[in-house]
């Protein structure tokens, strides 16, 4: 009868053992499950937050890049307005004029990012005043430069301070000439970009 006993309760640890066991592998499965769920749902709503953000950022820069262009191709209608081509200037002005093509200047204030192609046409009064103008050709730039430079985009891109412009870049020019003036200024190419 001892020996029934001891193997009842023999057969009891090992099933409270089996039970334990598996109890402990319910508790797992219980708790680990929903914690492996909970983590790709979180990893889910990341990744879905960030492409969010990235195509809102994307659609931020196309919409820069559109406004960007518009105002390029307005700022080229304006300047198409006020275009002067040589021959249109030759016909009706055969005097002395200097033109210094094609020049390239960054406004003031645009970090590099924006610039105005130019091209001036300076008339001045005589004979010895325009050889005198293309003998200092070097410092003349030097002049455009400067003064183009100084000014930012919104001064060069409004029409109405064109003549303010044209009357410092005369009188900037004047002060080097000592065989004659400068008449007028003007531009035959005026793009901002």
């Amino acid at each position: 009868m001892a020996d029934k006993v001891q193997l009842q309760q023999q057969q009891v640890q090992q099933s409270q053992n089996e039970t334990s066991h598996k109890g402990s592998k319910r508790t797992i499965f219980f708790v680990a499950i929903p914690i492996v769920l909970l983590q790709i749902i979180i990893a889910y709503l990341l990744v879905l937050d960030l492409n969010s953000k990235s195509n809102a950022g994307q659609t931020e820069s196309n919409v820069k890049k559109e406004n960007t262009q518009k105002e390029q191709i307005q700022e080229r209608k304006v300047a198409d307005d006020y275009k002067i081509t040589e021959s249109e200037y030759a016909i009706s002005h055969p005097e002395f004029l200097f033109v210094v093509k094609d020049l390239i200047v960054n406004p003031a204030g645009t970090g590099g990012l924006r610039y105005l192609l130019t091209s001036v046409g300076i008339e001045v009064t005589n004979e010895k005043a325009f050889a005198e103008i293309q003998s200092k050709e070097v410092i003349v730039n030097d002049i455009l430069i400067n003064v183009l430079s100084s000014k930012t985009l919104e001064e060069l891109s409004d029409v109405t301070k064109r003549k303010d412009l044209r009357r410092e870049i005369a009188k900037k020019i004047d002060e080097i000439l000592t065989q004659g003036r400068v008449q007028n200024v003007y531009f035959s190419k005026f793009i901002i970009q």
